[in-house]
């Protein structure tokens, strides 16, 4: 009996509330973010693509948001350094962004831009 008792108290774990974990995991995906960007600009492309892929598994697993300056292949998971392994075009009012490594195109489209640009003619 004294030995059942304790097992249930070593066993116990602390409870860690959803809003702490996702904040955990945020700190853990902007340093490996970093962390990538570093090694690909140092040319250690097989790290950084690791340290990516870390970070957006750490990101399904927890439902949180990829950082917002990542830039990155969604297809390959490789870091994308403009100049260095992908290629920047713009396009039909798009931010055709293509990654050299696994031939993938991630178009964005920049309508604010527009739109500013048409307030701003119609002000005169």
């Amino acid at each position: 009996m004294a030995l059942s008792h304790l097992k249930e108290t070593t066993l116990s774990r602390k409870k860690v509330s959803n809003n702490q974990v996702r904040g955990i995991a945020r700190k853990r995906m902007d340093v490996l973010v970093r962390l990538s960007e570093k090694e690909a600009l140092g040319g250690n492309m097989a790290r950084a693509k690791r340290y990516m892929t870390i970070a957006r598994r750490i990101s399904g697993r927890n439902k949180v948001p990829m950082p917002k300056g990542a830039l990155y292949c969604r297809h390959c998971s490789t870091p994308l350094v403009p100049g260095l392994n992908c290629r920047v075009r713009l396009r039909n009012h798009r931010i055709c962004t293509h990654c050299l490594e696994c031939d993938n195109i991630r178009r964005k489209p920049y309508l604010m831009e527009i739109e500013e640009r048409r307030t701003c003619r119609q002000g005169r």
